[in-house]
């Protein structure tokens, strides 16, 4: 098979993959989140972003229907929130095909400086990068069972390969998010694929407090000698849910050779 083929192929598993899919992007408003829904539109898919912040409490069908983008808001770290997420989505649209978890926050705080890892610290980072995750997808689970070749892409961090990242509790809870991704691979096949897509650091707002610094140091000790775009890990969540269609249980690196 010639590239040109292989070439063919991908985006026609794309294409097919995402047209009038029914895909649920949690998190969708921060960097990696916004680009995962403008190629999820572009492809033709319908999107629902799912925002901490801002948002519809109740889905509009009709308008969801017309317009094929809809925000609603659910705070991933209360259970209500998400269970009342998942009924708004199963009365509107039924099913969901492709769940995509980016949400999470995080603060800057050197490795060795443990006295500064408060508790407010440790619990909000773990509840919004790792619980949160899990009781997204606990709730959405029956959705993705009705959906149409179901696929869950958690988005992780090389902080849980490499022991560094913006702080040792975000280290934890995206090595959590990624046992958790081999776990669930296991528990939900062979129906619902789960594959875990992991970045390294990123040029966005995401972490509070970071410098510019850091990220000096990130490229440094990257092989390919730069960061990573948003663009290209988005692209790679999309090849997971829709081109790898015989991957699950496994997280992706979309780092430059940073966890080498």
């Amino acid at each position: 098979m010639t590239s040109a083929t292989l070439q063919r192929s991908a985006l026609a598993a794309l294409g097919e993959g995402f047209r009038d899919a029914v895909v649920v992007v949690v998190g969708g408003r921060g960097g990696i989140g916004r680009e995962v829904v403008r190629q999820s539109l572009e492809l033709g898919a319908r999107v629902i972003v799912v925002s901490g912040s801002t948002g519809a409490l109740q889905l509009d069908r009709d308008e969801f229907e017309r317009t094929r983008q809809v925000v609603l808001q659910a705070d991933i770290r209360e259970s209500q929130d998400l269970r009342r997420l998942a009924a708004e989505i199963d009365a509107a649209v039924g099913r969901v095909d492709v769940l995509v978890n980016s949400a999470g926050s995080s603060v800057q705080v050197p490795l060795r400086a443990l006295e500064r890892l408060t508790d407010d610290v440790i619990t909000e980072v773990f509840q919004s990068n790792a619980i949160g995750v899990l009781t997204t997808i606990r709730e959405l689970v029956p959705l993705l069972r009705k959906g149409r070749d179901p696929v869950i892409v958690n988005v992780g961090s090389v902080a849980a390969w490499t022991g560094q990242g913006s702080n040792l509790a975000y280290v934890g809870a995206k090595a959590a998010v990624e046992a958790m991704s081999i776990g669930l691979a296991k528990a939900l096949a062979p129906g619902i694929r789960v594959i875990g897509v992991a970045p390294s650091a990123l040029e966005t707002d995401f972490v509070k407090g970071r410098g510019t610094e850091f990220l000096d140091a990130t490229i440094a000790a990257t092989p390919l000698r730069r960061l990573t775009t948003v663009t290209e890990v988005a692209s790679a969540v999309l090849c997971a849910a829709r081109v790898l269609t015989a991957t699950t249980g496994v997280n992706i690196a979309v780092d430059g050779g940073r966890h080498l």
